[in-house]
């Protein structure tokens, strides 16, 4: 615990609540955007100036603020989830205006808004999931290395020492890849946590 000099955080009129955030374990980037600060910096503010004893004397106040933190991110949550409903409908109106004008290209460009905001949406209740697939490879089973593999022996066939040192150099990496294959499961699915 480094407390040094003072930060943005302790600088800021929030502070107090800020640090009521901190010691309930609220997101350092559900505080920062609630008061207008880095993650970074109350991230810093957490590790270098909110030392152990005020954790303690927070947690052991009778009031420690008016503010209720889960109430508060409750209502958060509600309150950008009711603007971007009522954006939505303004997108609507400005389509329909548009299509109604025979102005085309405005109409799409808030068709493509409209999709922005149901994206945005479906992310805020947790209905869209980001799906990942990563995919292992190995060269050792494509056509241009058995090509490559074939030429190379069969240049190496006059040379009996070179080709045997060769043919053990590669008949060691290709069963090294052969058990990694072996031991690889399918291909891993990763799925994101809807924020």
């Amino acid at each position: 615990m480094a407390i040094g000099r003072t930060c943005t955080i302790c600088r800021h009129a929030k502070r107090h609540q800020i640090e009521i955030g901190l010691v309930h374990k609220v997101p350092y980037r559900a505080l920062a955007t609630r008061f207008e600060c880095s993650p970074d910096a109350v991230a810093r503010h957490a590790r270098n100036h909110l030392t152990p004893q005020m954790a303690a004397a927070i947690l052991t106040a009778q009031k420690p603020s008016d503010v209720d933190l889960e109430e508060l991110q409750r209502s958060e949550a509600e309150g950008l989830l009711a603007q971007l409903v009522t954006q939505r409908a303004r997108l609507q109106q400005h389509s329909d205006l548009a299509l109604e004008l025979g102005n085309g290209p405005v109409a799409i460009a808030a068709e493509r808004a409209i999709t922005s905001n149901l994206e945005l949406v479906g992310k805020l209740l947790g209905t869209l999931v980001h799906r990942h697939e990563v995919t292992r490879t190995s060269i050792l089973v494509s056509a241009d290395y058995l090509q490559l593999r074939t030429a190379i022996v069969d240049a190496l066939r006059p040379y009996p020492g070179a080709a045997k040192a060769v043919g053990a150099a590669l008949h060691r990496i290709e069963s090294a890849a052969a058990r990694d294959i072996e031991n690889s499961k399918r291909p891993l699915l990763i799925e994101a946590e809807a924020v």
